[in-house]
């Protein structure tokens, strides 16, 4: 009998962060088809750093220690994957991504590239972020396969670094539903006793909780606002709070490891970001039936929202699953916070939602995930997309 391959899987490192957590979500739900196959995996880190995700037993987990080094990090994986000889490797996140696509050729495997993040958007800094973003024009295309979190993050690829449309797969993040039910039901000491709407996020600039402030404080609307995240624009966004007459409606309540409960609690999630890769905590919004505000920010809430990408949005538009708003737009913001403050509007949403969410359960994202890893498989979805 012919031995199987393994399969391997490769991230810079299980430290907290979103792609670290579908990672690992992504080898718990896998474990049951390993184990029909009688396929070895592995999970090479690359980075020797402190764990905030755990991936399940069955996984045999490496550390390479590269220090966050491209150079080391391709001397010390082409030392690893040579012994190894997998069948194919899947990477999440750009320094892994370059380091696979450049090794599958030079070694013979599939390599498979999961890309995270708007690519454009997310390198957009300085000479380092040009670096990086030659890098990806120079190697994703050497993939053998692509996975795309969102069209918006695919369409990025396609315009500008060059990859194939034909072979790119959109696989949205996968969602617990009960998980996240069960987690809601715990109880906390801090809720709001009144009516409130819920944002959530890192205080910083990309995240635009300015437009937020702004748009509830034009919207007048009964419900009190609260903000759930901590960053370095907190006393920023504050004193702007006191500006705007808002302050004592407004409650930041920081960082949270169990966000659900508050989201229960809330009329309804809103997002105003100037950019995302795919927007988790629009998703988890919905999983908990709340209807859903949200910027038309590349990448991510159109899909959500609508179904179809590209979306042109003038000032507010209540779309098939949620309210798309205008980006930047403090009127078009308002005017959905008012709509959604409507109680005939939030019930009608609030069951949209709940449908919608099911679209990204863990059983859809395992049959897209294997299609996509499946050497044989055309690219498929149900988004209506458009790369050009």
């Amino acid at each position: 009998m012919t031995q199987v391959k393994p399969a391997v899987f490769i991230i810079n490192s299980l430290e907290g962060g979103g792609a670290e957590r579908v990672m690992c979500k992504l080898l718990t739900i896998l474990e049951s088809w390993y184990a029909e196959q009688q396929q070895k995996v592995y999970l090479l880190l690359l980075d020797d750093t402190e764990e905030a995700h755990h991936c399940p037993g069955y996984v045999i987990k490496e550390t390479l220690a590269s220090g966050g080094s491209l150079i080391r990090g391709y001397t010390l994986l082409h030392q690893r994957l040579k012994k190894l000889q997998p069948e194919y490797c899947v990477s999440f996140l750009t320094r892994a991504n370059i380091l696979n696509a450049v090794l599958g050729k030079t070694l013979s495997y599939r390599s498979i590239l999961s890309e995270r993040v708007n690519t454009s958007s997310h390198l957009s800094g300085g000479w380092r972020d040009k670096i990086s973003k030659q890098l990806v024009k120079t190697t994703y295309p050497l993939a053998d396969r692509v996975i795309a979190v969102s069209a918006g993050v695919k369409a990025d690829l396609v315009r500008n670094f060059g990859l194939a449309s034909g072979n790119i797969h959109i696989v949205y993040n996968p969602y617990d539903i009960a998980e996240i039910e069960d987690l809601a039901a715990q109880p906390v000491q801090d809720l709001p006793t009144v009516p409130y709407i819920i944002g959530s996020g890192r205080l910083v600039e990309n995240k635009n909780f300015s437009l937020m402030l702004k748009a509830y404080a034009r919207a007048d609307i009964e419900e009190h606002l609260v903000i759930l995240g901590q960053g370095e624009l907190h006393a920023q966004l504050q004193t702007l709070t006191n500006q705007l007459g808002i302050a004592e409606r407004v409650h930041f309540l920081g960082f949270k490891a169990n966000p659900y409960p508050y989201l229960r609690g809330a009329s309804y999630f809103v997002s105003t970001s100037n950019a995302e890769g795919f927007p988790n905590a629009i998703v988890e919004a919905m999983c908990l039936g709340k209807p859903v505000l949200a910027t038309n920010c590349e990448s991510g809430p159109a899909e959500i929202l609508c179904g179809d990408y590209p979306v042109t949005v003038s000032g507010f538009n209540a779309a098939a699953h949620g309210g798309l708003c205008e980006l930047g737009s403090v009127e078009g913001v308002a005017t959905g916070m008012q709509y959604m403050s409507d109680d005939t509007n939030n019930q009608l949403y609030g069951y949209r939602s709940i449908a919608r969410a099911r679209d990204f359960s863990y059983r859809v994202f395992k049959d897209k995930i294997l299609r996509a890893l499946n050497r044989s498989q055309p690219h498929e979805d149900n988004t209506r997309v458009s790369t050009g």
